[in-house]
Parts: C-alpha cells; sequence; structure tokens
C-alpha cells in the first residue's frame, strides 16, 4: 500500500524549488536531510531581516514540514504551524499559503481541514496544480475515490508532472490496474523537474507496486536505483530489507533494518524490524514493539492523527503475550469515522478478527476489498474471516487469489497465512518466480 500523504512530499519540493518571489536566489529541493536543514537556516536568516514576508514564512513553514518528513520528528509540525499561522495573518488571500496549510494538514493527518485549504486554494487560482494535489490526497484518504480520479486527471490535462503521474499511479493502483499503476509510475520516474530525493521516493514506489506484486528482482532493482541516486535513502533501504525478507533472508533483513529504523525511526520501519527480530527469535523484538507506541504517543503529543497507524499496528500484535485486542478494535473505529477508507475498513476488520469476533470483522473485510485492489493482505485477512466462520470455499478462493497476486506477504503474516493454507488444503504458493 501507497501512503497517499507522502506524496505530498512531492509537493513539498515543487513548493521550496518556487522561490521567495522577492528577488531573492532560487533554492533547490532537499535531497538529504542535511539540505534542507540549510534550507531552513538560510530561510530563518532571512526571516530576521524581513520578519513580515509571507513567503519567506511559507516557506519556512514547509521546510519544516519536509524536516518533519526526514526525520520522523513530529515537533517540526509545531513550528510549521506557529510560522504558517503567522503567514496567514499577514496573508490571508494568498493561495500558497492555502497550499502550505494544506501540506500541514496533511503531514498531521487532519484531512478535513487539509481540504479545506486544498479547496481554497484552488478557488483562489484555479491553475495552481499544487492544491489540486492537497486536493487529491485528502479526497484518497477521505474514501472519495471517484472524486480523487477525476482530480487526478485534472492534474494530469494541467501539467503531466511527477506529482500528477504519481496520482494516476495510485488511483490506479486502488483501483485493481497493477499494470496500468507502474506504467504511470514510471512516466513520473522519466518526467523531468524533480530533485533527487523527488526522484528517489519515485522509484521507491516503482519498488513498492513490483513488491506488492511478488516480482522481487525488480523490485530490487527499483530500491537500488533510487539509492543510487540518493545515497541512504531510507525509505529504499526499507524496501531492500523488505526484499530480504521475502526471500528468506532475515539476518540480511535485520541488517537493512537496524541503520533505517535509527536515522528515520517511522513506526513502520521500527514494527517491521521488530517483526524481523521475532522471527529470528530475538527477544529484543519486544522492545522495538514498545518504541512504536512511544513514536505514536510523540506524534500525538504533537498534533498528528494515529489512531489508523497504532490500530493496525496493536491489530497486527493483538494475540501477542501482554497485548490487548480491544484496544486496536476502538482506535480502528475511530480511525473509520476519520478516515473511511478502505484500508481504514481492513484495520478494523482485522482488529475485530484478531479479538476473536469475526462474525463482525466479515463486512469489514468485504468492504476493503470493494474496489477490486491488488493488495494480498487484504484478501488474505477476508480469507481468514471467512475460515474463522467455517466459509470454507469462500476462504479457499480468497487466499488463492491473496497468494496470485503476490505469494509474500509480510514477515508476520507469512506464517499464519501458510499454515491457513494448509487448514484450507490449498497447495502453497509458488515463490520462485520474481526472485
Amino acid at each position: 500500500m501507497l501512503a497517499v500523504t507522502l506524496l505530498a512530499g512531492l509537493l513539498v519540493g515543487r513548493f521550496l524549488v518556487a522561490g521567495d518571489g522577492g528577488g531573492g536566489a532560487r533554492t533547490a529541493p532537499p535531497a538529504t536531510g542535511g539540505d534542507t536543514a540549510a534550507v531552513v537556516a538560510r530561510l530563518q536568516a532571512d526571516l530576521r531581516r524581513r520578519p513580515d514576508e509571507p513567503r519567506l514564512l511559507n516557506r519556512l513553514g514547509v521546510a519544516y514540514v519536509a524536516r518533519a518528513r526526514e526525520t520522523a520528528d513530529p515537533t517540526f509540525y509545531a513550528k510549521a504551524s506557529g510560522v504558517l499561522a503567522r503567514a496567514t495573518r499577514l496573508a490571508p488571500r494568498d493561495p500558497d499559503t492555502m497550499v502550505a496549510r494544506g501540506l500541514l494538514d496533511l503531514g498531521r493527518h487532519d484531512f478535513r481541514s487539509a481540504l479545506a485549504w486544498g479547496t481554497r486554494a484552488a478557488r483562489a487560482n484555479p491553475d495552481l496544480p499544487d492544491a489540486l494535489g492537497i486536493i487529491f490526497d485528502t479526497q484518497v484518504e477521505l474514501g472519495r475515490y471517484q472524486a480523487a480520479v477525476v482530480t487526478a486527471q485534472a492534474m494530469v490535462d494541467r501539467k503531466p508532472a511527477q506529482g500528477s503521474l504519481a496520482r494516476v499511479s495510485y488511483a490506479r493502483e486502488l483501483l485493481g490496474d497493477p499494470a496500468g499503476a507502474v506504467a504511470a509510475m514510471v512516466q513520473a520516474a522519466a518526467a523531468s523537474g524533480g530533485s533527487a530525493s523527488d526522484q528517489a521516493y519515485v522509484q521507491t514506489l516503482i519498488g513498492n507496486l513490483h513488491l506488492g506484486a511478488g516480482r522481487l528482482a525488480p523490485a530490487e532493482a527499483a530500491y537500488r536505483r533510487a539509492l543510487d541516486g540518493a545515497r541512504g535513502y531510507g525509505l529504499a533501504e526499507v524496501g531492500l530489507a523488505r526484499v530480504a525478507a521475502a526471500r528468506g533472508d532475515l539476518a540480511g533483513a535485520a541488517r537493512l533494518l537496524e541503520p533505517a529504523a535509527t536515522r528515520l525511526p517511522l513506526p513502520a520501519t521500527v514494527a517491521l524490524l521488530g517483526d524481523v527480530r521475532a522471527a529470528l527469535g530475538d527477544t529484543a523484538a519486544a522492545a522495538q514493539y514498545r518504541l512504536v507506541r512511544v513514536i505514536e504517543r510523540l506524534n500525538r503529543a504533537n498534533g498528528v492523527a494515529v489512531d489508523l497507524e497504532l490500530a493496525r499496528f496493536e491489530a497486527d500484535h493483538a494475540r501477542d503475550p501482554g497485548a490487548g485486542p480491544g484496544r486496536a478494535v476502538a482506535m480502528g473505529r475511530r480511525a473509520l469515522a476519520e478516515r473511511p477508507t478502505i484500508y481504514a475498513q481492513d484495520t478494523l476488520g482485522w482488529a475485530l478478527r484478531q479479538a476473536g469476533r469475526p462474525r463482525e470483522a466479515l463486512p469489514h473485510a468485504r468492504a476493503a476489498v470493494r474496489l477490486g485492489t491488488r493488495d494480498a493482505l487484504l484478501w488474505y485477512h477476508l480469507a481468514a474471516a471467512e475460515a474463522d466462520l467455517g466459509m470454507t470455499a469462500a476462504a479457499r478462493g480468497h487466499l488463492a487469489e491473496a497468494f496470485a497476486i503476490s505469494p509474500y506477504l509480510t514477515v508476520r503474516d507469512q506464517p499464519a497465512a501458510l499454515a491457513l493454507a494448509g487448514r484450507l488444503r490449498l497447495p502453497a504458493p509458488s515463490r520462485t518466480s520474481g526472485r
């Protein structure tokens, strides 16, 4: 699954490269966290000379959002909020200010507010593609898929750039067209104008699409292309770790994940490292799981809504010693109310199933696959709920569908999925293609 809010990173780069509009030098978008830190320092110095310049405030706010993404430090969101609130007071009708506010709200997962800012920006300047990017991202995160398709098309009609083509790719992925998704993302990679980090991110997305389809060799190649252009790019390193884990090289996956999780402690990366360590029989896995909860508390304290992400983590680990499955269900319900997406449906359904309530889980698991999305985990979760209810034929068919999409599930899910296949007398999937 592509985390659509990360697509906003492409908007961040475009926003920073746009210049300050006041005759100053153009600042290249960041290729590394250190570059963005330098951008922040320069903007802070400029603001000491021109403290009431809205465009400088906007760019500093967006640079803080970029720092939050690059470092996984949510305190940068609070800093961005302060400078963007000042920019809004100084220039309440400026479309760039509205876009910057939308980018901040996307980072904080306040999607309804982000949609309002994006819509206002588009009305103020109908030719502003970044406003449409914010609208698309929020429409997807609010489950408004058909509207998002229309928005993505409008972006491409204006300019077939990296950001618009990446969004077309995600729309196709959601609607069950993985080949079309790869084609659009390859076009995005070929589009000019992106920074080194933008190019690395798009290559990482190509890798994710291949990995999701069980094509390990093309996935690895894409992740390595990302790292060739942006050494130490954390998301690509995590992708290589996932490839290693799929191949059964858990020790290699751990070696890749440990520095990546230290440099960029995203909850999903830290949780994956915990799962790899658990699969290796390492008792240190529990420490990783505790760290996930600490990180999410820090996010929440800095205004980031984390119910969906934490609900998914808790549901995945609900049957671990000491875990509370009811907590995952409660968070899943809140997440679905705020983000009525297929992935929120899947998360709540999985939480209910893990809590021993498959009958309640089933309608949510069915809703999660309603678009035909080719995500193996969605179909496996549906099959697991059906199997719990004695719906053997349906479970066998849907588990076969999951393995047809990809024979490589997550480190945590693969053993349970194979055990379920055995109970359903379903042949184990072939794992030789795409290696």
